[in-house]
Order: structure tokens, then C-alpha cells, then sequence
């Protein structure tokens, strides 16, 4: 081989992987927003997954020499889910490495790859995106989950397979929160409720000066609130009977937003405290406690059981 022959062949894999300081960084805490959270990079590289020291036995394709993303994680997460969804019909590859372990996955959906990783301690773990066969860079979409209930998007190059059955939720609105902001911050944080719980509960302060007018849902829409929900409830798993209710000295009242946008309304179910049950599929649920009367601001506690004997 000559020698601009050789030189050409060194800048062309030089250019087909990416350096460890183009790798984008993703800070990663426990109840991360929003979830998922996403990032994009090209997939594929010249390095053979199986040939990575330390790799597992299902490893396949192609990956860079460096990651394309990073995940750090002060906290650690006890259930993360990773997956990369192709933008252009690619057959991806998936590899995550800690500190101690590699993971791989192909075909987890489809031919979308997708990691659920648990125990997770805290620290730095590279994400390795490849393509089955050695072709050009492919662009991809990475997903990162606490959810079990996070698959691919609809619009992935590969259909999802859905991991619980999906029933059909009636349409609602588009302005049913009326004033609420949804894309808020919750004021007094998230809630992640795992599959093996029965009873979680939180406080937070309710009241505020924007009225109920221009809620619309199911059930009785009255009171006023602030404007961003006061709680993100995290549900892992789907639960077939689930309550929310609040306790407070204040005449309260409950907007709660499911995952599929419906609205639910309460007000006086206990006395003069709100609750909502029923059938809830896995998902986030955004939080409104509010006061029948306006600037009215009390203490409150929020609780999620499962446990139907379980009321104020």
C-alpha cells in the first residue's frame, strides 16, 4: 500500500469516530424531568461490540471508539431504562458500560434496542450506539426512563411493542387545564411510586388566585390554584384500583392530568378533602391541590395507596 493511499484510509477512521470530547454529557438525577429524557447522536462505528474487553456474549454490531453519550449520576437509579430509537430505518445496537459491568441489547423492539438497567450505583456510565451491519453513520434518538412503561416513540422506524395493554381513553379538550400550566415545575416535587408499594404521601401547601373557570374534566372542576401542578406522581406500573386523596385544615379541592391528558376533577369526597380512585395505567400524573376559596393557603398532605380500606 502507498503512502497517501494509507493516509487517506487513517483520516477517514479518524473522521468515522467520534473523540471522547465530542461524547455529549447527560446529568441524570433520580426523578430527572422531563422523563424521558432524550439525546441524539449518529450511530455506528469500525469497532466489532464483541471485541470490547469485558463485553457480554449478546454484543453485536458495530460501535465508535467513544461514546456518543455520557450519563452521569450522582444519585444512582434503582430502575433506568435506555434505549436507542432509530431516525432513518437503521437496525441500531445498544452498549452501556459502568465502572464494573457492560450491557448490551439488539432487537429489544423490533429491531429498536433497549436497555432496563437496575441497582444502578452512582457514577459515570458510556452509551455506545451501533449498527448491526458496517455502514455509514445512521442518526438516532436515545431515550432515558424511569418508567417501565416507556417504549419507543410511535413515529420510530420500528413500530413499539407495548409492554401492558393500552386501553382506549376518551379525548378531552385541548384547554382543559384552563389556566393551570402543565409544563411548569412541580412546586413541591416528584413522586415515584414503585410497583410493590401500598401507601406513599407527601406535603406541600395549597391555594392560589387562579380560579377553576375553563377546567374541564371528570368530575366536579372548582376552587383555585397556583399555576404549576403542585406534585408529579411517577407511576412505574399500572394498577387496576389506585387512590389519591389530600388531607388538609383547608377546604380542598384535586385537579389531577393523567399520562393520556385526561382530566380529573374532585372536591368534597371526604368531607371537605378531595380524592380520586380507579384504574390507573402506568405513567405521569400531574398534581393541582387547590382551595374552595381563593389565596387560602394551608399545609396539605397528598397521598397515593393502593390499599382500598386506606382513607381520611
Amino acid at each position: 500500500m502507498n503512502r497517501p493511499t494509507l493516509i487517506a484510509l487513517l483520516l477517514s477512521a479518524a473522521q468515522a469516530l467520534p473523540s471522547l470530547a465530542a461524547a455529549q454529557v447527560v446529568q441524570l438525577n433520580t426523578g430527572f424531568m422531563p422523563d424521558p429524557r432524550r439525546a441524539s447522536g449518529m450511530a455506528g462505528g469500525m469497532v466489532q461490540a464483541q471485541s470490547v474487553p469485558g463485553a457480554p456474549g449478546n454484543c453485536r454490531g458495530f460501535i465508535p471508539g467513544a461514546p456518543q453519550q455520557i450519563i452521569q449520576t450522582p444519585t444512582g437509579f434503582n430502575f433506568l431504562r435506555v434505549i436507542a430509537q432509530p431516525l432513518a430505518g437503521t437496525d441500531l445496537t445498544l452498549m452501556v458500560r459502568g465502572t464494573s459491568q457492560t450491557w448490551c441489547a439488539d432487537d429489544t423492539y423490533g429491531n429498536v434496542p433497549g436497555l432496563d438497567l437496575q441497582a444502578l450505583p452512582p457514577g459515570r456510565y458510556d452509551v455506545y450506539v451501533g449498527t448491526y451491519s458496517q455502514s455509514g453513520p445512521a442518526p438516532f434518538q436515545l431515550l432515558m426512563s424511569e418508567l417501565q412503561s416507556t417504549v419507543p416513540d410511535n413515529n420510530a422506524a420500528v413500530r413499539p411493542q407495548p409492554q401492558y395493554p393500552v386501553r382506549p381513553q376518551p379525548q378531552v379538550e385541548a384547554n382543559s387545564l384552563g389556566a393551570l400550566d402543565f409544563t411548569g415545575r412541580p412546586l413541591f416535587g416528584r413522586m415515584m411510586v414503585a410497583g410493590n408499594f401500598i401507601t406513599r404521601s407527601v406535603r406541600g401547601r395549597n391555594g392560589g388566585a387562579l380560579g377553576a373557570q375553563g377546567i374541564h374534566g371528570q368530575g366536579i372542576c372548582r376552587g383555585f390554584f397556583q399555576g404549576p401542578p403542585s406534585h408529579v406522581v411517577a407511576l412505574t406500573q399500572p394498577q387496576n384500583f389506585l387512590r389519591m386523596y389530600v388531607v388538609s385544615a383547608a377546604d380542598s379541592t384535586l385537579v389531577i392530568r393523567r399520562p393520556d391528558g385526561q382530566v380529573l376533577c374532585n372536591d368534597d369526597t371526604y368531607q371537605l378533602n378531595p380524592g380520586v380512585e380507579g384504574s390507573f395505567p402506568a405513567g405521569l400524573y400531574q398534581v393541582w391541590v387547590g382551595t374552595y376559596r381563593e389565596n387560602e393557603s394551608r399545609p396539605y398532605q397528598l397521598t397515593v395507596t393502593v390499599d382500598p380500606s386506606q382513607h381520611p
